[in-house]
């Protein structure tokens, strides 16, 4: 999704076919999840607000949930940000389709290609907007406005109007209010204070899978991110095929993957993975990964065991269970309270639903 240097359907059909070990099988094994549906969404690329399959997205790419079950939505095809009440209900409560940087209230606001989008505990929305190289907020009563970066391209750290960042992908919030930002074309992962201030908290701007302290450690493209409960920092580092983690003093490793890239199940430093965007918690402590070249949705327990949820490794639209399902990218997955499974299908343009089984 977020590799724009290269055609994606092409790419990621010859990392599946060409990238899996032997000890891969096709398709995986079924999961103990639920039905996956489709939530929201034709599948066709267009902006309709309404309920269900009756609206449309436009390459929907990451997706959180407030404490009252409302999903948000970085709808990155239209430029906007959309929200799903519970009942399925879709509304676009900032941008339009225009492309634009101006800062306002609703949908008088714009934006150009946002990739990430985060929540914090007063109800803020924070995005990664991707094609203006800045980081939005939007306010609980819908204003928008500009935390960080000043629209060109660069890795400058400083206060947040003159600092700069180059294709901003994924972005978190920790209790404190501190923002963490996927700078993907950087290598960089960067920190933005509740004041404003930028730094860079881990890269050192070259692509690697080096662990170490700051500017000893490297990443290669980082998509999502997500944070623990004990502050410890989860990056989707797609072009590594990892999972690294970084923990509250600085210090980054390899939480999951073996850097080859596949769909193989196992322990933590033995399961592989292809290109994953995103990573989020449920209640449990139970990680889920969008694994997007895979295709997949995979799980890491708390035991570090990881497994297919949902998918069998080709592009598809297909509901169902286990691996039964197709997806077509999914770039996007958050868990409610229920710890039922919300996933934006990038490529199919819909947000699907995996529920769990009682």
């Amino acid at each position: 999704m977020k590799f724009t240097f290269t055609p994606f359907l092409s790419l990621f059909t010859i990392l599946i076919i060409a990238g899996c070990s032997k000890k891969d099988s096709f398709p995986p094994k079924a999961s103990t999840y639920g039905l996956t549906t489709t939530f929201a969404g034709s599948g066709y690329p267009a902006s309709v607000d309404s309920t269900g399959l009756a609206a449309a997205f436009n390459e929907p790419a990451a997706i959180v949930i407030d404490a009252a079950g409302n999903l948000y939505v970085a709808d990155s095809g239209n430029n906007e940000i959309r929200k799903i009440t519970p009942s399925g209900t879709v509304i676009t409560i900032a941008g339009s389709v225009n492309k634009g940087s101006t800062n306002g209230i609703g949908i008088a606001a714009s934006f150009a290609n946002p990739l990430g989008i985060a929540i914090d505990v007063s109800g803020n929305l924070y995005v990664a907007d991707s094609g203006n190289n800045l980081i939005r907020k939007m306010t609980s009563a819908g204003v928008v406005t500009t935390l960080a970066g000043s629209g060109a391209v660069g890795a400058l750290n400083g206060p947040g109007a003159t600092a700069t960042f180059n294709n901003p992908c994924g972005v978190t919030v920790d209790l404190a209010g501190n923002v963490y930002v996927a700078d993907a074309g950087n290598n960089l992962i960067r920190i933005i204070t509740p004041t404003g201030m930028v730094s860079t908290l881990a890269g050192n701007a070259f692509a690697g899978a080096t662990n170490g302290s700051g500017a000893t450690a490297s990443f290669n493209n980082p998509q999502g991110l997500t944070i623990d409960a004990t502050g410890n920092l989860y990056v989707a580092d797609g072009g590594n095929h990892l999972i690294r983690e970084i923990n509250p003093s600085g210090a980054v490793t390899t939480f999951a993957g073996s850097g080859n890239t596949g769909y193989t199940n196992g322990t933590l430093l033995t399961a592989s993975f292809n290109e994953p965007d995103a990573v989020a918690f449920d209640a449990g402590g139970n990680m889920y990964i969008a694994d997007e070249g895979a295709n997949m949705i995979r799980k890491v327990t708390s035991n570090g065991t990881i497994s297919t949820i949902a998918g069998n490794g080709a592009i598809g639209f297909v509901n169902g269970t286990g691996n039964t399902i197709t997806f077509n990218e999914p770039a996007g997955v958050v868990a409610d309270n229920s710890g039922n499974l919300y996933v934006c299908d990038y490529g199919n343009s819909v947000i699907r639903k995996i529920v769990v089984k009682q």
